[in-house]
């Protein structure tokens, strides 16, 4: 018998193979970013058929399997992280996607899913048109810094010290944000990618 994990986590990324089968990527708050396989998922009967789209929060059942992990289940899906303009959208596509070239291997990453949960909520609400790159610029650097890749020098620390957004903040940001961009470029640097 196989031992089923629960766990809360974001669709990173979705992959499509077989005639029915549906491989995606997931941000779990106790094993990093895992690669998920779910059989038979884009069937007519399925009951994950719509809950497993970029962006979809929910809480997942799984088991490890030889090669990746497979989907047994997934309860109070939500597509909170989704929102309702093309530009929120697209930040939070540009974020997923660089989570997936960052992260490789399995580890308890509970900081950084807070902090990935609580930019991708301020992003998909209530945010000015002209606040999006702002946010997005912020949740970038704070996932960098999770991940240690930030010099914490003066200029940024106040915005890694918490996972929480407000409008200050990003008002913030824009004043400082060829600094944060700086910063930024120089921490992907580090990493090679």
């Amino acid at each position: 018998m196989h031992d089923i994990f629960v766990t809360d986590g974001i669709v990173l990324g979705k992959r499509l193979f077989g005639e029915a089968n549906t491989s995606i990527a997931v941000l779990t708050r106790d094993f990093g970013v895992i690669r998920v396989g779910a059989r038979s998922a884009r069937l007519e009967r399925s009951k994950l058929r719509y809950g497993l789209e970029t962006l979809t929060h929910g809480t997942f059942s799984l088991v490890r399997g030889r090669y990746e992990w497979k989907l047994t289940g997934a309860q109070d899906l939500s597509r909170n992280y989704f929102g309702t303009t093309l530009s929120q959208r697209r930040s939070a596509g540009r974020v997923a996607r660089l989570l997936l070239r960052l992260i490789h291997g399995e580890e308890e990453v509970s900081e950084l899913y807070e902090t990935v949960s609580a930019g991708l909520a301020y992003l998909a609400g209530d945010v000015r048109e002209e606040d999006i790159e702002q946010v997005e610029c912020v949740l970038v650097l704070r996932i960098l810094s999770n991940l240690g890749y930030v010099e914490e020098g003066d200029a940024v620390r106040p915005f890694i010290e918490s996972v929480q957004f407000t409008p200050a903040l990003v008002a913030d940001a824009r004043a400082l944000r060829p600094t944060l961009i700086r910063t930024i470029n120089e921490s992907l640097g580090a990493t090679g990618l």
